[in-house]
């Protein structure tokens, strides 16, 4: 039997998942962060809005799904990304790729090569919003070595955010697989900036393989931007080489003595003193007998203090050599 508080929390969701279909952005808004704070008790609901094709608030309601992070909603997402509306399909997609559910691989590459028409301009970029583009974000987020392949494919896709999308979905995955396919895209790439993107992404993923890869670009690439900038991410990758903290194991350690035994003993027996002063000294001079134990306790921490500071002081490694810098290419010049 349902209460009269279910009931009227139902209501309110029920209420909610409407508004989400308001023409009024803030009303959406609004609706939209009160079903993330109600979180579970939402999901059911929000599946039962998904699956009525008459709603027009399904979009929405695919990515608050994904914003609550349950995983019951995997499965209805997934026959999501076969939605005849378009809007759906892409934000099923990005839903997908935030609850990081590995059935959802295969569909999301299947949708890889979805074919329809952008929806709109992206408001960041002002690229094409593409359900293929939302397909590779989600493996990237999923880290799924088995889209390398697809992926690979969406670096020639004719759509700039599909291939930025790629390039991003390949540095998130990081196979060798992965970064093989970035290295080779360098060299059919026509857009700078996205060439740009490929850069920096195999900088932050220094090896051998990507400082060889970066080396032939600056040298041989047949544009002088790109030679330029694969130079800019070598020397870029050097200076951090260089400014990678010393390992610990190589810092000089404090030496161990038998100073820190003598401090325990002589910790004792201050302890012992102060008790015996106070025992014996409270039956003939109270007062005498208080202030000589506050001065003499205080003088002692005050002592340990110091004592301490010092020793955090010479423990501290010590800091590292200064490196020669380096002349830049332009200095050089």
């Amino acid at each position: 039997m349902i209460s009269a508080a279910e009931v009227t929390q139902m209501d309110i969701i029920a209420r909610l998942i409407e508004q989400l279909g308001a023409d009024d952005e803030i009303v959406r808004v609004q609706a939209g962060e009160m079903l993330l704070q109600m979180g579970s008790a939402a999901v059911r609901p929000l599946i039962e809005a998904l699956q009525n094709p008459h709603s027009p608030a399904r979009p929405l309601i695919a990515a608050t799904l994904g914003q609550i992070g349950d995983r019951r909603a995997v499965e209805p997402l997934i026959r999501a990304l076969q939605d005849e509306d378009k809007q759906v399909r892409l934000h099923a997609a990005l839903a997908l790729g935030k609850l990081k559910d590995a059935r959802a691989i295969k569909p999301l590459i299947r949708a890889l090569f979805d074919e329809m028409p952008p929806i709109g301009p992206d408001p960041l970029t002002g690229d094409p919003l593409l359900v293929r583009a939302a397909a590779a974000q989600a493996l990237g987020e999923l880290r799924a070595t088995e889209a390398v392949p697809a992926l690979k494919v969406l670096l020639t896709d004719e759509s700039r955010s599909v291939r930025r999308a790629a390039i991003q979905a390949l540095g998130k995955i990081r196979s060798e697989e992965a970064f093989q396919a970035l290295c080779d895209a360098l060299w059919h790439e026509q857009d700078e900036m996205l060439v740009e993107l490929i850069l920096r992404t195999l900088s932050h993923h220094p090896s051998p393989r990507t400082q060889e890869t970066l080396q032939r670009v600056s040298r041989e690439h047949p544009k002088e931007t790109v030679r330029q900038k694969a130079r800019h991410q070598l020397e870029e990758m050097a200076a951090a080489s260089f400014s990678e903290p010393i390992a610990s194991s190589a810092l000089p350690q404090p030496k161990r003595s038998h100073w820190r035994l003598l401090g325990w003993a002589m910790g004792i027996a201050v302890a012992f003193l102060v008790a015996g002063i106070v025992r014996w000294g409270w039956r003939y001079h109270k007062v005498g007998t208080t202030v000589a134990t506050v001065n003499f306790s205080g003088a002692t921490l005050g002592f340990w203090y110091l004592h301490r500071r010092r020793q955090i002081s010479q423990s501290l490694p010590y800091p590292p050599p200064l490196q020669p810098s380096t002349p830049s290419h332009r200095e050089t010049n």
